[in-house]
């Protein structure tokens, strides 16, 4: 037996030994079965933080009150905007009893500051299972709710989730 045989013989069982270690391990991979997370009706607070998106909200907030999932509130966030998105705001609150309202008025101390609404958004709310979105950002489907709330545990405590919006 030469030296190139045994290199040969000594490479085939390498690489012989290699497929069956990645066959063993990657085989728990390729046939496990796909779990969905088990739907939760845990009630949930949506907090939607709006500077001037007037013309996003009249779509936006139909989507939102059409949800399938029984117990959420909607919390609007005017963050001291200079067109009407408080007015329509207000318009939807006269229509659904879901939907509070937040009006962020200019405080000089935290101009310009998301936090200082969101914060204000929080303390507003019912619920202590948070989703937050944009006024941009539009539900997908009338699942969203309860697809995001089917990822909620003790275990986490941050959560988030672009794939079932539009436009974001």
């Amino acid at each position: 037996m030469s030296i190139f045989d045994f290199i040969l013989i000594a490479f085939s069982i390498t690489i012989g030994l290699q497929f069956i270690y990645y066959g063993v391990v990657f085989s728990k991979f390729a046939f496990a079965k796909i779990e969905y997370p088990p739907v939760k009706n845990i009630p949930i607070s949506v907090i939607i933080c709006a500077k001037n998106e007037a013309h996003n909200l009249p779509i936006l907030i139909p989507k939102l009150l059409t949800q399938d999932y029984s117990t959420f509130e909607i919390i609007l966030i005017n963050d001291h905007s200079i067109d009407n998105t408080l007015e329509i705001m207000e318009s939807f609150k006269n229509v659904s009893k879901l939907i509070k309202i937040v009006n962020v008025k200019s405080n000089e101390t935290f101009w310009g500051s998301k936090k200082y609404a969101l914060t204000l958004g929080i303390k507003a709310s019912t619920y202590n299972y948070l989703l937050f979105t944009d006024a941009d950002c539009i539900p997908a489907t009338d699942q969203w709710i309860m697809s995001m709330a089917s990822h909620f545990s003790n275990k986490k405590s941050i959560m988030i989730s672009l794939k079932i919006l539009e436009n974001c």
